[in-house]
């Protein structure tokens, strides 16, 4: 097992997470705004009964919300700032699920200050790392921390856990023997990551070892499994399991053809009630796939206009990067293609109405998914998949801070809670596309314009 991770691994990081921070210091949290916020006489999404509730204004004070109330009874606080609800929906801020930070961004050439914007611009308020060069990792962080009025809040990963071989170099990391694990996860709760990330080579042994070191200091485990199998890791205790088809990839009719899986099978039924029963949450990534699939013959894909947010090099890399992906996905008729998309999207609907948790994640940014805007494609994505909006919004909020260990603090509109908050000029509940009509983010108690927060963008 490779030594510790050295601080000049740290130093060596820096220019290639692009974020300019002193090393010789912590720089903290943002500061805490001062006054305090109204928004008066909207309509509340109210992500635990999944309703909403209207005529209510919400009093944010420093960065948490003070006060929520009927509108007729709750006035705003003698010098506030108020932002006028009226015919606007207030939600939680949004969480992205399944992100990387580092990976494929470092290859292209993108940086922190690239990127974070167009997550907080889209609503975006914080993000779940799924494997990432750890010491750029922290130092993306710190920017984030000290830049809260153009980046969400990061909450951290692990390298890659992988076999032998390792898949993605970049940000990998191979442990091969559970006795390697211990002191790996130690180090990776010294660089207080939240969640620790198993890969595709990972064998049961050391999976189920990780779990448990995990579980014992407080970690979450989310998996992409290709060696350990979903049932078995399930079995052990893994939090959650990432991308749809590490379960439909389990349920093939024909082992070595991934367009053969059927999600009325036995094997599905049997492998989706197991998932039910060991309270695993499933984060399909649509949008990964919606990219995968299509990007070759189907220009709605290539084409998107959420695809010209981004850099030119990350734009440029996405095209050179696709091709290595042809032999496992995008290859075969085009029908073939948009019917396996139409089971993943079936297998989600079956996991929902059977009682498993679904999360909201993007894995951004892989090739045609793009930061920030690709979570309310995902959303769109999981509506027709047969969840209800608003299953789908409490799935990127309150669903989403819960896999995070974060639901004190973030997911709903709460008195108590962290003020990360998204108003918007039309109900997301009568069409989640509305989600995407974003009047003003608030980030910790500050009100921001998206339009604002877009012209911060180095391009």
């Amino acid at each position: 097992m490779p030594g510790p991770i050295a601080r000049r691994d740290f130093v060596r990081t820096a220019a290639a997470a692009g974020v300019a921070l002193p090393l010789t210091r912590w720089l903290g949290d943002h500061a805490v705004p001062a006054g305090q916020l109204a928004i008066v006489d909207t309509t509340v999404f109210d992500a635990r009964t999944r309703r909403l509730r209207p005529h209510e204004t919400v009093v944010v004070t420093g960065d948490r919300v003070s006060a929520i109330g009927p509108a007729a009874g709750l006035k705003a606080p003698p010098g506030a700032r108020t932002i006028d609800g009226r015919g606007r929906y207030l939600i939680p801020g949004l969480i992205d699920a399944h992100v990387h930070l580092t990976h494929v961004l470092f290859q292209a050439g993108v940086t922190g200050d690239d990127i974070l914007p167009l997550f907080l611009a889209h609503g975006v308020t914080s993000v779940r790392s799924t494997g990432d060069n750890v010491p750029a990792q922290a130092l993306l962080q710190r920017y984030a921390a000290s830049h809260a009025g153009i980046a969400p809040r990061i909450f951290s990963a692990s390298y890659l856990i992988d076999g032998a071989a390792i898949d993605h170099p970049d940000v990998g990391w191979s442990l091969t023997d559970p006795a390697q694990v211990p002191d790996f996860v130690a180090q990776m709760a010294r660089w207080q990551v939240t969640t620790l990330k198993i890969y595709v080579g990972v064998e049961r042994p050391v999976g189920r070892r990780i779990i448990e070191e995990a579980h014992q200091r407080g970690l979450v485990v989310a998996g992409h499994l290709e060696r350990y199998a979903p049932a078995d890791a399930a079995t052990d205790g893994i939090d959650s399991l990432e991308h749809i088809y590490t379960i439909a990839d389990f349920a093939r009719a024909t082992p070595d053809d991934r367009h053969s899986f059927d999600p009325a099978s036995d094997a599905t039924k049997r492998l989706v009630d197991h998932v039910v029963a060991h309270n695993v949450a499933i984060d399909p990534t649509l949008m990964v796939f919606w990219g995968t699939l299509f990007f070759v013959d189907v220009p709605a894909v290539i084409e998107h206009p959420d695809n010209g947010l981004v850099p030119k090099r990350l734009r440029d890399y996405w095209l050179a990067d696709n091709p290595r992906r042809l032999k496992d996905f995008s290859a075969g008729p085009l029908a073939i293609r948009w019917r396996t998309f139409g089971r993943y999207q079936e297998l989600v609907g079956l996991l929902h109405r059977s009682g498993v948790r679904i999360l909201a994640g993007t894995d951004s940014a892989e090739p045609q998914v793009t930061p920030g805007a690709a979570l309310h494609h995902e959303l769109e994505l999981l509506v027709e998949s047969g969840m209800g909006a608003a299953d789908v919004l409490a799935s990127a909020t309150l669903e989403n801070a819960t896999i995070l260990g974060q639901d004190a603090n973030l997911g709903a509109v709460e008195q108590g809670k962290l003020a990360d908050l998204v108003l918007l000029d039309a109900d997301p509940l009568a069409d989640i596309r509305n989600t995407r009509r974003i009047r003003q983010v608030i980030r910790g108690g500050m009100a921001l314009a998206p339009a604002t927060i877009m012209e911060s963008r180095v391009r």
